[in-house]
């Protein structure tokens, strides 16, 4: 558990040849016990949080709401949450050796995230890292005036840093036991021990590893409540950046103004014009569209002559340019991400294209993309990861855009039947040696929907580079995606993309996966009306643009109610 973990970890950091002090070990372990609380202790008591219920305060505005929850930081939240204490010049990376996130529905954010044996130390370790490095930086902060006493300077640092770091207001509790921490580890030594050893427990408490969504102490068991407003902050803040409320967004905290839909939506779209939105609207799209082990590609090059780490970085960086065009000069626009007619490469992806480079070698420039080729589910990149090996797989392009852009879900085969995929041979195309694979009864019920999709992908090798011809056959791309307008026929994956970008279907997807990513967690039959008003606002503007939806989001009831759990 991340309590004994840690608590463990402060306690082998106190024997390990802290000199001169004169402080209890097990006095220290037990004040460090509390900045260490487990999650399971947040979510019964609720008491970490100093936000009040105001006397007459306005009502719930839902009768039903999702649950009340903490949610563990991502790593990129986490770095992110450092850097908004400490702002520098090139941002800090406490993460990089932090142990690698799992992914539900193919989100990272999501809520089920552990802390492991591992993490707990590695997070120890982080926390040590930067007690070392506050107390430096920090030092105006906590050195006192001529005059005035230490512990009033001390408590005013540890209000103002812990304030921060728990994204809250703290409580006098916990400014009494952090100025006990203070004092204890700095007798004998000096102030900055003291610093150091007050930041350590910041960093390795569960207030600034955990974000809740509790509401206001004192509810009762299972009632609708509003979150507090700097929980409301908080939420509204990383589901657009990934990072904590700024100072504009905890005013208007304060203020009790967050009540207000209009008001949320004011600061969601201010939030979005930030460099923060387009950071994680960046690992949104990759997330979503399942890109993130391009670094990991490999091919054979026997078939794929041309495939080499040079390509695989041209590749890369032409699909993250492209996205960030989208991101930046085009708002976030899925249409657009979809039925671009350009992207943005360099020599070497033009050629592998078939186009004449306009830029110079090793620098990117916006290229117009061939007629067989519509925007980001045509890049080599794309491609070449929903395929095999050594060849194309209609399989996975088809379970590709089911599950990332049509939201339905494609069940696992039966454990009778044999998944791996057919052999290559010189004397039939890819698309009969699958159809004979997939024809088996068993598997019909899925691969009736799923291999038309697939198919119509058969215009481009496994690496992605168009073709016509394969082993001698002319290519048949010809497919078919079922929609709820009913069954559209298409030649090309050009073609579908284009199809898709004004498919009501997709209009309806990507709002879901946006909630996903952004709520961390599996929708329920509760989240309808919220999924409703992202729909509503997304489709509202004709370039089908992501912040929108988080504009949604944000101004649904339903982000700022909870239901209180059950009595046990």
């Amino acid at each position: 558990m991340l309590v004994k973990r840690l608590e463990s970890s402060a306690s082998q950091h106190f024997r390990g040849g802290q000199s001169g002090g004169g402080w209890s070990e097990g006095a220290l372990r037990m004040r460090l016990f509390r900045f260490s609380v487990s999650a399971a202790l947040l979510l019964s008591a609720a008491s970490c949080s100093s936000d009040k219920t105001p006397p007459g305060g306005a009502p719930p505005e839902v009768d039903e709401a999702s649950a009340t929850r903490v949610r563990r930081m991502t790593r990129a939240e986490y770095d992110n949450s450092v850097n908004a204490i400490f702002p520098t010049t090139v941002p800090l990376v406490m993460t990089y050796a932090f142990a690698p996130e799992d992914t539900i529905l193919g989100f990272s954010t999501h809520d089920r995230l552990q802390v492991t044996s591992l993490l707990a130390d590695q997070i120890d370790v982080a926390a040590n890292n930067l007690a070392e490095y506050g107390k430096v930086q920090l030092r105006a902060d906590w050195t006192c005036a001529a005059g005035v006493p230490e512990l009033e300077c001390a408590e005013k640092f540890i209000r103002g840093i812990a304030s921060h770091a728990y994204r809250r207001p703290v409580t006098d509790d916990e400014v009494a036991d952090l100025l006990v921490l203070w004092q204890e580890s700095s007798r004998g030594t000096d102030p900055g021990t003291g610093a150091r050893m007050v930041l350590q427990g910041i960093f390795s408490s569960a207030s600034f590893l955990y974000r809740t969504e509790l509401g206001a102490e004192g509810a009762g068991a299972s009632r609708v409540v509003r979150m507090t407003p700097h929980e409301v902050a908080t939420a509204l803040a990383f589901a657009i950046t990934a990072g904590p409320a700024d100072a504009e967004l905890l005013a208007a905290a304060e203020a009790g103004q967050l009540d207000s839909p209009d008001e949320r939506e004011k600061h969601a779209r201010r939030l979005l014009a930030t460099p923060a939105a387009q950071r994680h609207l960046y690992r949104f799209v990759e997330e979503w569209l399942g890109i993130t082990g391009q670094a990991n590609l490999t091919k054979n090059n026997q078939v794929f002559p041309v495939f080499s780490a040079a390509f695989k970085v041209s590749s890369q960086a032409e699909t993250k340019a492209f996205i960030n065009h989208i991101l930046k000069e085009r708002n976030g626009s899925v249409r657009e991400l979809l039925n671009a007619d350009y992207t943005y490469a360099d020599a070497r992806m033009a050629y592998f294209y078939g186009k004449e480079p306009s830029m110079p070698d090793g620098t990117l420039g916006r290229l117009s993309l061939p007629p067989e080729r519509a925007g980001i589910l045509t890049h080599a990149s794309v491609l070449a990861t929903y395929a095999l090996f050594d060849s194309s797989s209609p399989i996975r392009r088809g379970k590709f855009i089911m599950h990332r852009l049509l939201c339905r879900e494609v069940p696992p085969p039966p454990a009778t039947i044999s998944i791996i995929p057919p052999e290559p041979v010189l004397d039939r195309t890819t698309r009969e040696r699958f159809a004979a694979h997939t024809n088996n009864p068993t598997c019909a019920g899925c691969h009736r929907t799923l291999d038309p999709i697939g198919f119509g992908f058969e215009d481009f090798d496994g690496l992605g580079k168009h073709r016509t011809v394969e082993n001698g056959l002319a290519v048949d791309a010809s497919g078919a995606v079922e929609l709820s307008t009913g069954t559209v026929p298409f030649t090309g994956a050009a073609a579908l993309a284009r199809a898709l970008a004004t498919s009501d279907d997709v209009g309806d997807c990507v709002p879901l996966q946006l909630f996903r990513f952004a709520m961390g967690r599996d929708e329920t039959p509760v989240d309808e009306h919220m999924l409703a008003d992202m729909r509503s606002m997304f489709r509202a503007n004709p370039e089908w643009r992501m912040g929108d939806a988080l504009v949604g989001l944000v101004r649904s009831p339903y982000f700022v109610h909870r239901r209180t759990s059950s009595p046990e």
